[in-house]
C-alpha cells in the first residue's frame, strides 16, 4: 500500500523555485535503523541529547515551492517517519492509522536542480525509507537489497553528512549474499582458500546496521 501510494507522491511536478535556503538535518537512530531530517535546530538537538547520532546535513532546501509532509507511524517497532509530496497520500497513511507530524504542515519544501533520491527496505520496520543527494549512498542501498530507488522531490544542494553511508562499513560478495564481512581482505582470502574466488566487480559496501536490517549476517568465520 505504501508502496503503490509513494510514486504518486514522488512523480509530482516539483513546482517554484525558492527565494532562500534552509539546511535539512540528518540523524540516525543505531537501535531502530532510522534516519529522521528536520529543518529545525532545536528538533536536531532534542534528538541528539535522546541519543540519536547527528550526521550533519543532509541536503540544502527551499523555502518555498511544493509541500513535503512528513508523517509518522506509532505501530512500527521503534516508530518510523515517511516523507511525501501527495498530500493524498499523506491523509490516506494518517486514515490508516498513522499520524501527522509538524501538525498536518509542511516539514519542508521541494524545488530546485538537485535530486533527492528515496530508497525503500522492504524487511525494515522502522527505517524502511532512507532520502540523500548521494548517489555512491544511493547506489549502495539498492546494490544491497533496497528497493524503488527514485527522484523523491528537488532540493537546492547537497548536504554534508558524515562519510555517507554512515556507520561501520562492512563488504557483501554480492547482491545475494546473505554474509557481510568486516575486511576486504579476509573476504578475498576466505573465496581463495575455498575454491570459490570472489568476482571483485560484485562487491559492494554499506553500513553494518543497513546489513542487518536486509537480512544479511557477520561471516561466522571472521573474528
Amino acid at each position: 500500500m505504501l508502496l503503490s501510494l509513494s510514486v504518486s507522491g514522488i512523480i509530482s511536478e516539483t513546482s517554484a523555485s525558492a527565494a532562500s535556503t534552509v539546511p535539512v538535518y540528518r540523524l540516525y537512530n543505531k537501535n531502530t535503523g532510522e534516519h529522521f531530517y528536520t529543518k529545525s535546530a532545536f528538533e536536531k538537538n532534542s534528538l541528539k541529547n535522546s541519543g540519536w547520532n547527528d550526521e550533519g546535513t543532509g541536503w540544502i532546501a527551499a523555502t518555498s515551492g511544493t509541500p513535503v509532509y512528513r508523517v509518522y507511524n506509532p505501530n512500527s517497532v521503534g516508530g518510523d517517519h515517511y516523507y511525501t509530496m501527495s498530500k493524498y497520500e499523506a491523509q490516506s497513511l494518517v486514515k490508516s492509522g498513522w499520524r501527522w507530524d509538524n501538525g498536518g504542515n509542511a516539514a519542508f519544501y521541494s524545488g530546485g536542480n538537485v535530486n533527492l533520491y528515496v530508497a525503500y527496505n522492504p524487511n525494515a520496520g522502522s527505517g524502511s525509507h532512507n532520502y540523500t543527494t548521494n548517489s555512491f549512498e544511493q547506489n549502495s542501498l539498492l546494490n544491497g537489497g533496497w528497493k524503488f530507488g527514485a527522484v523523491a522531490w528537488k532540493v537546492q544542494a547537497g548536504g554534508s553528512t558524515v562519510t555517507p553511508p554512515v556507520g561501520r562499513t562492512v563488504y557483501v560478495a554480492g547482491k545475494d549474499s546473505k554474509v557481510y564481512w568486516y575486511s576486504l581482505t579476509a573476504l578475498i582470502d576466505y573465496g581463495n582458500k575455498h575454491g570459490h574466488p570472489v568476482n571483485q566487480s560484485e562487491i559492494f559496501t554499506m553500513t553494518e546496521s543497513q546489513a542487518i536490517s536486509s537480512g544479511r549476517h557477520h561471516s561466522l568465520t571472521e573474528k
